[in-house]
């Protein structure tokens, strides 16, 4: 039997960084589709143009926008930005600029995972104890995790029942307070274990963690013999999707196609210094450009990027509202979106019915949700759609 979990306050990671925090132009690549306008887009293009820059003149707080909208049935494959890469900065924000995803870095790990089950290392119905190194296995029980009932589904789509040691404000307090400071999977599950407490049985509820990533970080790791970056890289075939401008922070050295990076902001504090390392073992690491963010999503829901299709089907199927394995999921006017978002803003979606992949960065965290701009995108093209 599972202990009562002992009474702890909840506090969301930019919650309490936000509270410690507050204690202490344009230039657009577009692709040739339609007829152009004197400014060089086709009305569409402008169209989405418009929409960010918009969207980033209500968000002054963000430095800049990039997005990349893709819909072949419209001839369109568009990339855009708005504003400037930093604060106090001339530089401008352009569509080659690279940033971490932070959470979105979940759809690739979960990828991964089921990579593995493809090539029959795993099973997603196995037990969490089958696979999980003996220390990270020896932590979890001392906390009264059951291991034996917990499978890997369940840490996939948040239903393992287990917390979230970034929802602690021990955890954000050491991150503000030492930003240089070298975190590794084991310092962070030792949180999870000494702050935290289980959340339900297995199975019994959605609970968003972070920790159940780092988790697989683990398994993934000790699978390959490979640092999680590059085996990432390798059981999905970075090179086969054409993602040269992706790569794992500190993990790996950024790839030739790499653009410069953008400054992210939590507030007014620039965050792009900080070392990555206290969100890079699973549930953050990967950086980018919004065009590769919007391609491996993308790829992936179109099935070319697991070798089965029951394998993309289970992805998008398992799971509890408002999560799959590794993929959010929601409706936009009647419209099914398939993605994630990440805590620095960032965000990728695809809708089937429309053949329309949207992503994007809003350089500050305390910006509108990212979410809002991508329906804007979404809505945008449904018109479009309608009007063909």
């Amino acid at each position: 039997m599972m202990r009562v979990p002992k009474q702890k306050k909840r506090l969301r990671f930019g919650d309490t960084l936000k509270a410690l925090i507050c204690g202490a132009c344009l230039l657009v690549t577009a692709y040739p589709s339609a007829a152009r306008t004197p400014d060089g887009g086709t009305p569409l293009e402008n169209e989405l143009q418009d929409v960010i820059d918009q969207f980033l003149d209500e968000n002054p707080i963000a430095p800049g926008i990039s997005a990349c909208v893709i819909c072949p049935a419209l001839d369109l494959d568009w990339c855009g930005a708005a504003g400037t890469a930093a604060k106090r900065d001339t530089a401008r924000m352009t569509p080659a600029h690279t940033f971490r995803i932070a959470s979105n870095t979940k759809t690739y790990v979960a990828a991964a995972v089921l990579g593995l089950a493809e090539k029959g290392e795993l099973s997603l119905s196995d037990p969490l104890s089958r696979h999980l190194p003996a220390l990270y296995d020896s932590l979890l029980r001392s906390d009264g995790y059951d291991t034996d009932a917990i499978t890997i589904a369940q840490v996939l789509s948040h239903t393992a029942g287990l917390g979230d040691h970034t929802d602690d404000s021990l955890f954000v307090r050491r991150v503000f307070e030492d930003t240089l400071h070298v975190w590794t999977p084991e310092e962070q599950i030792r949180c999870l274990v000494e702050w935290r407490e289980p959340v339900g049985a297995p199975g019994e509820l959605h609970l968003y963690s972070d920790s159940g990533y780092v988790i697989l970080g683990t398994i993934v790791t000790a699978k390959t013999g490979m640092p999680l970056g590059p085996s990432v890289r390798g059981l999905l075939d970075f090179e086969r999707l054409g993602l040269t401008a992706t790569y794992w922070e500190y993990m790996e050295e950024p790839p030739p196609g790499a653009g410069p990076r953008a400054h992210q902001y939590f507030g007014e504090t620039d965050v792009t210094a900080w070392h990555a390392s206290f969100d890079l073992y699973g549930g953050g690491g990967i950086v980018t450009d919004s065009r590769e963010l919007a391609l491996f999503i993308r790829k992936l829901l179109e099935g070319e990027v697991l070798a089965e299709a029951s394998s993309l089907e289970t992805m998008m199927r398992t799971g509890r509202q408002p999560y799959r394995l590794g993929l959010m999921f929601f409706e936009c006017d009647g419209i099914e979106l398939y993605g994630h978002q990440g805590f620095w803003n960032t965000f990728t979606f695809h809708a089937p019915a429309l053949d329309l992949t949207v992503a994007g960065s809003i350089l500050n965290h305390d910006a509108t949700n990212g979410r809002e701009l991508a329906l804007r995108l979404v809505r945008a093209i449904a018109a479009a759609r309608r009007e063909r």
